[in-house]
This record gives C-alpha cells, structure tokens and sequence, in this order.
C-alpha cells in the first residue's frame, strides 16, 4: 500500500481488531498525519458485519470531529480510500503513556514510575479532558495508557473513542464481547457496559494514576501508597481507596470533584537516590560507547546495559564540574554542552545541529557529536540532570541518541523518567551535544 486516498503512507503505526493507523503524509502541503483505515479482523468482521462496523467507525470520526478541548484528540478529514474502505486522519503524535511506562500485553508485569509531581499534572489533564466529555454525555469507556498521547510539550491526549457511549447511544457487539480493557475496566461496564455514566471513567483513571506512580496495578484488598513511599501521606490513600470503589456511587462523582481531591494532595520531600552515596575516586575514567549502532530491542538491552524496562544496570557515579558553558564529567571523559538544542528537532536535523556547532566551533571545540544511548544514561546516576539549564518553558528531558533502530527509527533517552525508547525520526526531541575531552 503506497496510498490512502490523497495522503501518501510512510509505514504503518498500529493495528487493532478493527482497524490500522498508519503514519502518512498529506503532499501538498508536507504535513505529516495520523490515519485510521476501517481493517477489521476477519473474525470480528463475521460477529458484527461490515455494515455495522463502518456505522461504528463513522460514529468515533464524528464524535472525534467535534471536540474543541486542548487535551483530546480531534479528526480532521474523513473519506474512502482506493478500495471504498473508510479513513479518517487525526494529528500525528509520537508519544504515548504505554510506551512511557513500558506497559506490555502482560499487565501485570511490572512498568516504569513516573515521579508523582508529573504524575499529577498528567491527571490534572486527563480529568479536566474527562470533565469536559461527561459533561457533553460522552463516556469515553477505554482509558488506558495507550490511549493517552503525550506532545512534543509534554502535554497528555486521549484518543481512540471507538468504544465511547455518546449521549447514552453507542454501537456494540454481542452481549459476550467485552468493552474496555482488563483492569482498567470497573466492574459495572463488565456486566452491563451500556449503562454505565463518567464514574467509570473516573475508576479507569485511578488505576492509571495508580500505575504510574507504583508501576503496579491496584491490588484487590489495599492501595497503601503511604505504607511503602514516605512521600504520600493517608491523603493519598483515601484518594485512591474512593476512586477504585467498586460500587460507582462511592466512587468520585463527578471528574471536577476528582480533579479538586487530586490538585489538593500534598507530596513530602523526594528521596535520595543512595546510588551514589560513596563515589569511588578513580584515576582514570570510564569509557562509554561513542560510535553509532543500528541495534533491535532484543540486541539493544546487552549493548545499552539495562535491564527489561530499559534502565541502566549499574549507574554511573558522576563526577561533574560546571564550566560557562560546558560540563565536564570526570567519571566518563565526556565534555557536555550545558544547553540543549533551544528546540526539538527531528533525528536528522539533531546531526544537522551539531554539524552547525562544529562549523563553528562553539565554545572552542570541533568535535561535537549526537551522543549514543550508553552516554546520555550516563547522566542518571542521581536521578537529578538539574545542573543543565534549559528554556524554562520546555521540557526538555526528552534527548535523541545517535543509535538507530531499524530503517525508520531511531533511539533517544527520556532522562525525565530514566530509559531508552524507540521513535520514529520524524518525531521532535531536543539534542544534549557531547564531546570528547582530550587535546
């Protein structure tokens, strides 16, 4: 498939049960978007019928279509491509929590945390998208990680409103076939998912809020945050107690009333990290890997040093000192620019940015370079990469290696949350130059 209607594809994103999103490209104008193809499953398919299928698929572009709220994910086109099958196109976006946690079909394995301040802030903005649904009689019905999309600002969306109840109408299956998905889902949408109201929602986002702070999903007898992290008090306890209620009139009623309960919670003094805590004074530093490599996942975690969630191993016990405009670490014999890239770029224009410091030799040197995985996880040792100054508008915590993945990806560093991840070279990340400190 080269095509899908006017909009050229450029590789395929995603498929579901009932349709694919492929990454595509509008011509005219070089815009690159998101499109979702009506492809359902043959097995789904001969459940529902075609028919139904497309009234389904037509009825989320609709819903999707209307929305005017910064924190949702809107439709912007709608049309049949080449064989008569139905597409509609949103705004690409590269992030989402699934991938940010590393979250896998296995949901009770283990994910990333996220540290809680941005936790709340990502709640904050679910709830409010989630205030602005009910509120508009649209019970989205599927919150989960992956179909909460993060920007380039570090700014959540939901998406996928294939399952929404909208104005108490929604199109479904047969009684047998389950909406939402499991453990996200609260127990009244299991047994009658046509009747359920916003409450649901509202138990969907408390396991996700839960998940992300813990990395686990909610236990079945106590959801103590208090008991195991001394920086929730019992405030947060309750919190959570009342938001995962199985009975929905115990639950929050409404996601203002959450969302007021949520931006009221207190957060004690994070902990140090004991990493760290006795440096090793070492005469001679440790070499890092500093030529690119084009390395799969199941390659890239004996290369990279990380375990299973893609976090380092071992840390590296900086030993930093701040210059004007560098920062020398002595541990690694590694010389860093103090500002990144005063925007994010894509994975090409990252090597075009340090090809630009080298013509100039800024701040006397021209040996600047993207730094690979191994370099920038090894500015991780204490969780705390603060001594760079940044625009303090941006997030930028979000880094490209020189590491590539395959033909259309490449890997970056989330110093944020502590990982290396995968994404397209399309995507926009910030670049942290790196040299070498020798004569």
């Amino acid at each position: 498939m080269h095509s899908i209607g006017k909009y050229e594809i450029i590789r395929r994103l995603g498929r579901g049960g009932m349709g694919t999103v492929y990454k595509g490209l509008l011509p005219a104008i070089d815009k690159v978007v998101a499109i979702k193809l009506l492809q359902p499953n043959e097995l789904l398919e001969d459940i529902v019928g075609l028919e139904q299928l497309e009234a389904i698929f037509a009825f989320e572009a609709r819903t999707m279509a209307a929305f005017n709220q910064p924190f949702l994910v809107t439709a912007h086109d709608f049309d049949r491509d080449q064989q008569g099958r139905p597409f509609f196109v949103m705004d690409y976006i590269c992030n989402n929590l699934g991938e940010m946690i590393g979250e896998t079909y296995i949901l009770e394995q283990p994910s990333r945390i996220i540290r809680a301040e941005k936790v709340v802030q990502y709640g904050s903005q679910i709830l409010r998208a989630l205030d602005f649904l009910h509120h508009n009689r649209i019970v989205h019905r599927d919150i989960k990680p992956q179909n909460i999309l993060v920007t380039d600002e570090d700014t959540i969306k939901i998406c996928d409103f294939g399952m929404a109840l909208v104005q108490g109408v929604s199109f479904s299956g047969p009684d047998t076939m389950q909406v939402g998905s499991p453990y996200y889902t609260p127990p009244e949408q299991r047994t009658d998912p046509q009747r359920v109201d916003g409450r649901a929602d509202l138990y969907s986002t408390g396991v996700l809020l839960y998940r992300m702070l813990t990395g686990q999903l909610p236990g079945m007898q106590s959801f103590s945050l208090s008991l195991v992290n001394q920086r929730y008090d019992e405030s947060w306890d309750s919190f959570f107690a009342r938001a995962l209620k199985w009975r929905p009139e115990e639950r929050f009623q409404s996601a203002g009333e959450m969302l007021a309960t949520l931006r009221q919670l207190s957060l004690g003094p994070p902990t140090a990290s004991a990493a760290c805590a006795v440096v090793e004074h070492r005469e001679r530093a440790t070499t890092l890997r500093a030529e690119p490599v084009n390395v799969c996942r199941s390659r890239a975690r004996e290369l990279f040093a990380v375990n299973a969630l893609f976090r380092p191993l071992e840390p590296i016990c900086n030993r930093l000192v701040e210059e004007a405009e560098v920062v020398r670490d002595q541990a690694t014999g590694l010389i860093w620019k103090r500002r990144a890239s005063r925007f994010p770029v894509s994975f090409v224009d990252a090597h075009r940015y340090v090809e630009q410091l080298n013509e100039e030799a800024a701040h006397g040197l021209t040996r600047w370079r993207v730094p690979t995985v191994n370099e920038l996880l090894s500015l991780l040792a204490d969780g705390d990469v603060h001594i760079f100054p940044d625009h303090p508008e941006l997030p930028v915590h979000w880094f490209w290696s020189c590491d590539r993945h395959g033909k259309h990806e490449s890997w970056y560093v989330n110093l944020d949350m502590g990982f290396a991840g995968v994404q397209d070279m399309n995507c926009l990340n910030h670049v942290r130059a790196v040299a070498d400190d020798r004569p």
